[in-house]
């Protein structure tokens, strides 16, 4: 018997054909992770593949940790020895060994977005920067996009050298750039970025050409242009590169993902094999034929169709509530109904658009006292208590790097005031060392007696720690640290009750040590610290634990759950603005990501839209998504027939004109025709004759002249 004999019949073809470029289409539930874990078993196993030749890429450390998982049980230890890695960890794992090229230690810090964010505020500050409209979320997300989009600071400087603003965000990024190495630190964009520059350096190359011949890579949609150039750069010697992906699931286009990387795999490699899987073993196949209709809408879809073996199952619920506690309402009877009928609170997810969303459905799981967890709002490794133990072991880790120390040099408060860091800050720029080491020369800076014991205290320490960071275990530093500063008893004095419940989760960060530590032989600090910064949104998602989850469709994307509540279906909130719906490409996106949420689920999906709610501190008035309208009537359940009712147009209209009269006309404009107004947002043309227009806006019904209705209204796409 062969490995691939559990495989359906396009499972198999794709996990045999191993030589050439290979994309697999892979349709949302169609079993990937499956196929790529057998096909690399089947490679080392059967084919006698060395597993040191194969590089598997895929997005999360979820991801890859369970396809590591699924191949180690198929193969056993063999299977420990392919690299099954992220863009980013294998990126970093590079860097580690080769980052001395570009002139980086190899215990460089990663920044995050939080430490971006501090970085470029001193920046500001140095530069006297008053506009209050480039803050330093807008401006860290503009570096990272121009690193992405291999934009170096000059270019981008002479491309909009008339524009004042321009040259700000130019200077900034110059400045930012020469911090992060200053402090032998990288951000996101920079590990790839970085990656690629080594991949230049033809030496460096040619080595891993000749190590990784056979290169796979997982959710091939979602790549940006730097991870496209990677992957064809390593594959170019070989050209044994499989990518699965899927095109209708390509929703991080604002990350700066490129769905034509999927698309034109075709063009990049003429001599392509292509295998489709489309038996879905998700979802009902109601959820698919809904699934279906909707994406078959988009241009950029291909032909492929989600099928199952399953029931039908129950139709979809679509419901039609009053305003937005209506809606959360809704969602608690239901969950308290199913729960009653037996399910268990693990089994619903309420999905919505933004973050913003969540706030009302959290109110009311905590009226009901339901358990509930949110994925993506504040992580866990983003709290205030956290990311200052972080700071100390990533000071400990690399004493280079500014931006932590400058964190935690008055945490807990050693009396170190604004005046004090900014006199040791320019001794450090004198003298051109780091500020830790301006630290060690406390006597040649000229501060108070007062000042001087408490900075040298927390240099011994720190002092101390680093050494124990050498030999000891990163949990014992760990020990070490919180007693060496007095850690709790600075969140008790600080925070008084609250204080016990941020210990909590200090312990719990403990515990993730420890775990880690069971994991592998020896866990350094930095592979610790490595491991943390490099942890997305849904890895902290537990399968066992009983609560509702609740996170926004993005960060559901990959995971699937028994019964899905999709929330706040409404045109300007999904499909977002009436910019977005205006342009194709966009809208297409956004339709990719009601795919996404659709065949997230398995048994039961819901579906609801208010006809009211408050948005940005106002009350606003709603229209149902045009994405509900591409759901067949007949896949829904009898709320739908009662909305199509209400919302037919009302009889009356004078000289109404046939459907077959309005086309012999000629006229620009067709009953059923959404419109999108100057003043009164989107409607439905409703009636029409030869001189006027009637619609339907969600305030009510207007007529406006046929002659000048060009100048109100745009014709929805």
């Amino acid at each position: 018997m062969s490995i691939l004999d559990k495989l359906n019949i396009e499972q198999k073809k794709a996990a045999e054909t191993l030589e050439g470029p290979l994309l697999i289409l892979a349709g949302a539930g169609s079993g990937k992770t499956r196929t790529i874990t057998y096909r690399i078993a089947y490679m080392i196993e059967e084919v006698g593949i060395s597993p040191y030749k194969i590089l598997a890429m895929t997005f999360t450390n979820k991801a890859a940790k369970e396809m590591r998982e699924r191949v180690e049980s198929l193969i056993g230890d063999e299977g420990k020895k392919t690299m099954i890695s992220t863009f980013h960890s294998f990126g970093v794992r590079l860097l580690r060994i080769y980052g001395d090229k570009l002139g980086y230690n190899s215990n460089f810090t990663i920044y995050d977005g939080d430490d971006q964010k501090k970085v470029i505020k001193t920046i500001l500050k140095e530069l006297v920067v008053t506009d209050k409209g480039l803050t330093e979320a807008m401006i860290a997300s503009r570096i990272s996009k121009l690193k992405e989009d291999g934009i170096t600071p000059g270019e981008y400087e002479i491309k909009n050298k008339f524009d004042n603003n321009f040259k700000i965000v130019s200077e900034v990024y110059k400045r930012y750039n020469v911090a992060l190495k200053n402090n032998n630190g990288m951000d996101f964009s920079d590990i790839l970025v970085n990656t690629l520059e080594l991949l230049n350096k033809q030496e460096i190359l040619e080595k891993l050409q000749d190590k990784f011949q056979y290169i796979m890579v997982d959710e091939y949609q979602d790549t940006n242009n730097i991870q496209y150039q990677i992957i064809n750069k390593l594959a170019a010697k070989y050209k044994n590169l499989c990518v699965v992906g899927d095109e209708n699931q390509s929703i991080y286009g604002f990350r700066g993902a490129n769905i034509k990387n999927i698309l034109d795999f075709e063009k990049d490699y003429p001599n392509a094999k292509i295998i489709k899987l489309e038996e879905n073993y998700r979802s009902t196949a109601c959820i698919l034929d809904a699934a279906n209709a909707v994406i078959k809408n988009n241009a950029s879809s291909r032909d492929k169709k989600l099928w199952t073996q399953k029931c039908k199952g129950d139709l979809i619920n679509l419901k039609n509530c009053q305003d937005g506690r209506d809606e959360v309402n809704f969602v608690l009877e239901e969950i308290i109904k199913e729960k009653k009928a037996g399910r268990s609170y693990k089994d619903f997810t309420i999905l919505y658009r933004t973050n913003a969303q969540s706030r009302l459905f959290e109110e009311g799981l905590l009226k009901f006292n339901i358990p509930y967890k949110i994925f993506g709002g504040m992580q866990f490794y983003q709290r205030a208590e956290i990311k200052d133990i972080l700071a100390y072991l990533s000071v400990i880790n690399n004493y280079l790097d500014n931006v932590n120390l400058t964190r935690i040099i008055n945490v807990p408060k050693r009396k170190i005031g604004d005046k004090t860091l900014e006199k040791i800050l320019n001794y450090s720029k004198e003298k051109g060392i780091s500020l830790y080491e301006a630290l060690g020369e406390l006597e040649n800076i000229g501060l108070t007696p007062s000042v001087k014991i408490a900075l040298g205290e927390f240099y011994t320490l720190m002092e101390e720690l680093r050494e124990i960071s050498l030999e000891g275990s990163v949990s014992e530093l760990f020990d070490k640290l919180i007693s060496g500063v007095g850690y709790f008893s600075y969140l008790r004095n600080l925070y008084g009750l609250e204080g016990d419940s941020r210990i909590e989760n200090v312990e719990e960060l403990k515990n993730s040590i420890v775990e880690l530590e069971k994991m592998v032989e020896y866990l350094s600090l930095r592979e610790y610290l490595e491991n943390v910064s490099l942890v997305s949104a849904t890895d902290e998602l537990d399968g066992e634990r009983d609560y509702v989850k609740l996170m926004t469709i993005h960060n559901s994307k990959g995971l699937e759950f028994p019964v899905v509540f999709l929330v706040g279906t409404e045109d300007e909130i999904f499909p977002g603005t009436t910019k977005v719906m205006l342009n194709r490409e966009e809208l297409e996106e956004e339709r990719r990501l009601c795919y996404v949420a659709i065949t997230r689920a398995e048994e039961k999906l819901y579906i609801s839209y208010a006809n009211s709610r408050y948005l940005y501190g106002d009350m606003s008035y709603r229209t149902k998504s045009r994405f509900i309208e591409e759901i067949p009537m007949e896949l829904l359940n009898e709320e739908r027939k009662k909305i199509v009712e209400k919302q037919s147009p009302v009889k009356g209209f004078k000289n109404f004109i046939k459907i077959d009269k309005i086309q012999e006309l000629n006229l620009p404009y067709k009953i059923g025709e959404k419109i999108i107004h100057k003043k009164f947002g989107l409607g439905k043309i409703v009636g029409i004759n030869e001189k006027k227009i009637e619609i339907q806006f969600v305030d009510g019904k207007r007529e406006i002249a046929l002659a000048l209705a060009d100048k109100f209204i745009t014709k929805d796409i």
